[in-house]
């Protein structure tokens, strides 16, 4: 059976968020790949449990779209992730009414980091945590989710103002996540230090590489990200389906 890694190996999205043990995992009808020269789709990335997503990849966007098809031709999908260029060529019918633009950033492996002397370990439990990220339209991992595997924080008089947190994909890359500052404590570098305090931890821990996920629009984090030594590796769009919308997220 063909996988990800057998057709784009040193893609970044494939090589860094999709488990190397791919075959093993999903060697069956239940979970097809499929290929077109360079270019792969596959059923898995799902978002939240449950969901059923299909994932496009290649330098060809008409050859991607048709492998996405063809996926959600035999199965049930819930979402599409293709890579930015081949969303304009989706059918309507796998085509998400709401959108997210995104790209993915691998840190360069030499990066220097930046000071973390005011920066904190936070519990997983802290209950700080969840308030702080109501002012984050893109946090999606949260206290309690089993995936985390440390926080890291800025705190002020007691208050936390800074907050990220880290996953680890099943590649081994240390990921980023729910990066997010208080807004009145916005435009002071803060990110960057509690970023800073997550790659150093990785980094001693052996993880081969750290990445993080943004919206394109988003050029606050694109001047943060950028400044630690992040390059942009790829960008994609994403959605839940029409008939996927009510359901799963009612």
């Amino acid at each position: 059976m063909v996988t990800p890694h057998d057709v784009r190996p040193d893609d970044p999205l494939v090589r860094w968020m999709v488990a190397p043990s791919f075959a093993d995992a999903v060697g069956s009808l239940d979970r097809p790949c499929v290929a077109e020269g360079g270019n792969v789709a596959w059923l898995g990335r799902a978002a939240r449990p449950g969901e059923r997503w299909v994932t496009g990849v290649g330098e060809d966007p008409a050859a991607v779209v048709r492998l996405v098809s063809r996926i959600a031709g035999d199965h049930e999908v819930d979402g599409v992730t293709v890579s930015e260029p081949a969303f304009g060529l989706l059918p309507d019918l796998l085509r998400t009414p709401d959108p997210g633009h995104w790209c993915l950033w691998v840190l360069d492996p030499h990066a220097p980091t930046e000071d973390t002397s005011g920066t904190v370990d936070v519990a997983h439990d802290d209950p700080r945590i969840v308030p702080l990220l109501a002012h984050s339209t893109s946090a999606h991992v949260f206290p309690g989710d089993p995936r985390v595997v440390r926080w890291a924080g800025v705190e002020e008089d007691g208050a936390l103002v800074c907050v990220a947190g880290q996953v680890t994909e099943p590649s081994g890359a240390a990921h980023l996540v729910s990066v997010c500052t208080e807004p009145s404590a916005r435009g002071r570098g803060l990110a960057r230090g509690v970023c800073s305090r997550i790659i150093e931890a990785a980094r001693a821990e052996g993880a081969p590489a750290v990445v993080l996920e943004m919206y394109t629009a988003n050029e606050a984090g694109r001047r943060t990200y950028t400044a630690l030594g992040f390059c942009e590796s790829g960008r994609y769009a994403s959605g839940l389906l029409a008939h996927a919308l009510p359901t799963l997220r009612s």
